[in-house]
């Protein structure tokens, strides 16, 4: 089965899972990607999304359909993560097309300014990310073809090696879902910490 067709099945799992065992956390997810939000990101990128990010986005644009944004005095805008945009272990929310575009732009701006070339690279995409700080995970595009591999960053600590694809990590989480290895839902909320 193709990369993109495992993403898809495991993200269609775990979805369905989410809106029969934690429906406040489903909420948070946003409709699928348009074209022209797809076309937005790419062009942010300066290259195309893999096939596996675009189908995943595709799906749901993210699970940021619950935060809010607020002008900063200066200028500028801050944005505020909402606690139900947390759906994936480690605390972490799946980023949409608008966030990973700033948060692509934000990390090479970083880079730029500190003067190290290690710290991003342009061929990294963040895909998830927590809410209280700059630690995540990125689909490496600089090897194709193929699946692209997922690293996992910190703010502290060079992106390093976290998993082979994207598939590897949904897939699996679609299995302790589907299997009652779940964490707590209260409130309709899924619940990844004690």
């Amino acid at each position: 089965m193709p990369q993109a067709d495992e993403v898809a099945a495991a993200w269609e799992r775990i979805v369905g899972w989410l809106h029969r065992h934690a429906p406040t956390s489903a909420e948070a997810l946003r409709p699928g990607a348009s074209d022209e939000e797809v076309a937005r990101l790419n062009e942010s990128l300066g290259f195309e999304v893999p096939d596996v990010l675009e189908v995943w986005l595709r799906m749901n644009n993210g699970s940021t359909a619950k935060d809010s944004e607020k002008p900063i005095p200066g200028g500028g805008i801050a944005h505020f993560p909402h606690r139900d945009s947390v759906i994936l272990p480690d605390g972490m929310r799946f980023l949409g097309c608008k966030e990973i575009a700033g948060r692509h732009a934000e990390y090479l701006h970083i880079a730029g300014d500190i003067g190290d070339g290690d710290y991003w690279k342009t061929p990294w995409i963040p895909i998830m990310e927590t809410s209280d700080g700059p630690y995540g995970i990125l689909l490496d595009t600089r090897n194709p073809p193929g699946s692209p591999s997922l690293l996992s960053f910190s703010e502290g600590d060079y992106p390093s090696s976290y998993l082979p694809s994207l598939g590897a990590f949904l897939q699996p989480l679609a299995d302790l879902l589907e299997t009652g290895g779940a964490p707590r839902v209260t409130g309709g909320r899924i619940c990844w910490t004690d």
